[in-house]
């Protein structure tokens, strides 16, 4: 039997922010998107990373040894679903870069489990050096 002193809508907010409560041995989206154990198979190939907070949690930049790279967020709408774009750098710098388009790499993949960023990166790390395009 319902209530009638609680208001409905008032119970349904308090329901879901306790439903928002991380468990504390719930890993963190920094440690989710740690390249060095994400993508450790392709370090050989890996120039330089950067960890990078964006609304909604945080994103990962690799810059491969061939002048591209990728970007790598976790989706805000669906946890533990990651986009990735390719890029290309254009000079040494961490913000030297823009979206790559040019390839047969998708513009956007969306993946959900670790074999498949690895193989949309590993895709990316063997483009030809943008010299040689």
């Amino acid at each position: 039997m319902l209530n009638p002193c609680l208001n409905p809508d008032t119970l349904a907010a308090e329901k879901a922010a306790q439903l928002v409560v991380p468990s504390p041995l719930a890993p963190q989206l920094e440690d989710r998107l740690d390249p060095s154990r994400l993508l450790a198979p392709l370090s050989p190939l890996i120039a330089s990373w950067d960890l990078r907070p964006c609304p909604g949690g945080c994103q990962v930049i690799i810059r491969f040894q061939n002048g591209y790279g990728a970007i790598i967020s976790e989706d805000r709408r669906l946890a533990g679903t990651y986009e990735i774009a390719p890029l290309r750098f254009h000079g040494q710098g961490t913000e030297d870069y823009e979206f790559y388009f040019r390839s047969h790499v998708p513009d956007l993949t969306w993946c959900s489990e670790s074999d498949e960023i690895i193989q949309v990166c590993a895709q990316i790390a063997r483009l030809l050096p943008p010299d040689k395009v």
